[in-house]
């Protein structure tokens, strides 16, 4: 952590860098961190590299989108991502800078950059910010405390996933010491959804699909379903939890389309690690909670891959 501040505090100009397809720690996070930047005194921006997915489009305060152009930064700081490479596109603004700075709680980090701190432990990506903020001595605001209420609440599914430690329950209530709104932040995250989004769901949970005596469940939402229902697919970002939340489910599998890739969320309600898998396909996460992108001719392939890759988990 003392040589990531030591880079930080050298930093004149910064580019903060979500990874690819950002959820709300790697959004809250980036906010936060832009944020304790410009109260010392450093210019800082994000980018992301496509529109936010609706649901976190209430905290979309001043996040850019990258257009391939130029950008002049000393420094990327690159948080909750795994591995450069679900830097998408934005990898040339990494790539370009004099120093990259790697934050990230994923088992699965490749320790990339000039200096790299992972705590897999950790239970967001905003967890791990808080301390580092404590350590250099930047005073929290509410806006700060806001956006690193918003990642942690996100990654811990509020609070209700197992990786929701005692250290997230203590630094969640400082948090919350600062005024903010954390019913409304819960209520947007969770529980603010389009009527298409939950018509369209009611219909898929008629198609749930079940492998090794029902240990294994899946769930897929190709282009056409979304589009019956004029539903964003980013706006069904939840779609794992259907097949998860049956009884007897120890992994939970959503496979849809969204912005032209086919994406995959891994889910484990027991002793399954899902990173693994998520890492023969290119992609990265936590035991219990891994994602990513599948190379297939179709959402049925995907899906057959998906099953025959976690066949020799289940034996």
């Amino acid at each position: 952590m003392e040589k990531v501040i030591e880079l930080i505090k050298k930093s004149k100009a910064a580019v903060i860098l979500p990874h690819e397809n950002a959820d709300g720690d790697a959004v809250g996070s980036c906010l936060a961190m832009r944020e304790a930047l410009r109260s010392i005194g450093i210019a800082a921006e994000i980018y992301a590299e496509e529109q936010l997915e609706p649901s976190l489009r209430f905290i979309d305060d001043g996040i850019k989108v990258y257009s391939g152009q130029s950008i002049a930064c000393d420094t990327a700081i690159v948080l909750d991502c795994g591995d450069e490479r679900r830097l998408g596109v934005r990898k040339a603004i990494a790539d370009g800078a004099e120093r990259v700075i790697n934050i990230d709680h994923h088992g699965t980090n490749t320790f990339f950059g000039d200096a790299a701190y992972v705590e897999p432990e950790a239970s967001a990506t905003g967890e791990i910010l808080f301390r580092l903020f404590r350590v250099a001595e930047i005073e929290l605001t509410r806006d700060i405390a806001r956006y690193l209420y918003t990642a942690i609440c996100s990654d811990t599914g509020c609070f209700a996933y197992s990786n929701a430690s005692p250290d997230s329950f203590r630094i969640a209530a400082e948090l919350i010491g600062y005024g903010i709104d954390h019913a409304e932040i819960a209520r947007q995250l969770f529980n603010c959804v389009e009527l298409g989004s939950e018509l369209l769901k009611a219909e898929l949970t008629s198609s749930i699909h079940s492998y090794y005596g029902g240990r294994l469940r899946t769930v897929t939402a190709d282009e056409a379903i979304a589009e019956k229902y004029g539903v964003d697919p980013r706006e069904i970002s939840d779609l794992v939890e259907l097949p998860r939340r049956i009884r007897g489910t120890e992994v939970a599998v959503s496979i849809k389309y969204s912005g032209g890739k086919l994406r995959a969320s891994l889910r484990s309600n027991g002793d399954v690690t899902v990173d693994k898998v998520a890492l023969k396909f290119g992609g990265g996460g936590h035991a219990k909670a891994a994602g990513c992108s599948i190379e297939a001719p179709s959402i049925d392939v995907a899906e057959q891959m998906i099953v025959q890759a976690f066949g020799e988990l289940f034996g």
